[in-house]
């Protein structure tokens, strides 16, 4: 059985804006609203994968995403931790060992207790009080049938309405009256999202022609898991000789929190990367990414026709190298 930590674990994907190429190749569409984990938080469903809610309303504006409304959490009045279990317990001694019971109560005598400990006739007809020994003939006139309740198995005290808190995964215990409520976006995908449909023709465009030219087999956007059971986006995966490599495309200006991400991915996937990015942002990682796990290839002139020839030369080097 799959827990909710498994799932969590298993579903996170390491990099926000590939969550922009995954909504434009599912093409998507739908609201984006947050859900709450038990014992994790609150965490969006994006694409299928699970993204904590800070992480996506930190960088939402960078994943095209804009926000249509708004749902609330109850939260610990204390911590103002979204991860609460409700305990129900006996108003008397505070246990939750409790059992539901068909409670009746004799109005004379004020008796109340569940309908199976009032005495009846041959035909299960309430019959006499078990505590003072009356008949009782009416419903509504001598005893009366207030409906469910429930009967503490530690102290034996029998009510109608138990004592409700919550408590929360720091173990603070709040009451209802008293808890918070934490406020979270419901997003919808921006139609700036089309922006970056040009990225998504580019991967599309470099998978053909790895495997028109070359014959190599290749599939783009493809998501893998690292070894550290962190989920990634391969922009086009390459298959050869049981091994496979990856083509990542950055984006024009790249910055420094990017480039590292890509290495990151990288390491955990532990696969070589081809990495395709403007002049100058291959000129300066050039000197500090390890050409035997990283080929850049600088994106002249913006257009594939003008860096396609090194991309094969390198996929082929690689390829080549690695099957020897």
């Amino acid at each position: 059985m799959r827990t909710s930590r498994g799932i969590v674990e298993n579903q996170q994907i390491s990099n926000v804006k590939d969550l922009v190429l995954i909504l434009l190749k599912e093409r998507s569409g739908m609201e984006i609203s947050p859900t709450l984990v038990p014992g994790f938080g609150v965490y969006y469903s994006i694409a299928g994968f699970h993204i904590p809610a800070d992480n996506i309303i930190k960088h939402y504006r960078e994943a095209f995403l804009e926000v249509k409304g708004y749902v609330s959490f109850p939260s610990c009045s204390i911590c103002r931790s979204t991860s609460l279990k409700l305990e129900v317990l006996c108003p008397n001694c505070r246990w939750n060992d409790l059992l539901r019971i068909d409670l009746v109560v004799h109005y004379e005598c004020g008796f109340m207790a569940g309908v199976e400990d009032f005495i009846k006739d041959d035909q299960g007809v309430i019959e006499k009080c078990p505590k003072c020994g009356k008949t009782l003939k009416r419903v509504g006139i001598d005893y009366g049938r207030p409906g469910l309740g429930f009967r503490c198995q530690r102290c034996g005290t029998i009510f109608q309405y138990p004592l409700t808190t919550l408590r929360c995964d720091k173990d603070h215990v709040t009451t209802l009256d008293k808890l918070n409520l934490e406020r979270y976006p419901v997003f919808t995908v921006s139609s700036d999202l089309q922006k970056v449909q040009p990225v998504i023709d580019l991967i599309q465009k470099i998978e053909r022609e790895l495997e028109h030219s070359l014959g190599v087999r290749a599939e783009a956007l493809k998501i893998i898991k690292g070894k550290s059971g962190t989920v990634h986006l391969a922009h086009v995966l390459i298959y050869f000789n049981n091994k496979v490599a990856a083509i990542e495309v950055l984006s024009e200006g790249v910055n420094i929190m990017e480039a590292m991400s890509t290495v990151s991915k990288a390491v955990d996937l532990g696969i070589h990367f081809i990495v395709i990015l403007d002049e100058k942002g291959a000129a300066e990682y050039r000197k500090v990414l390890n050409p035997a796990y990283f080929t850049l290839v600088p994106m002249r002139g913006g257009r594939f026709e003008d860096f396609k020839d090194v991309l094969l030369e390198s996929v082929y080097s690689i390829v080549k190298e690695k099957n020897i």
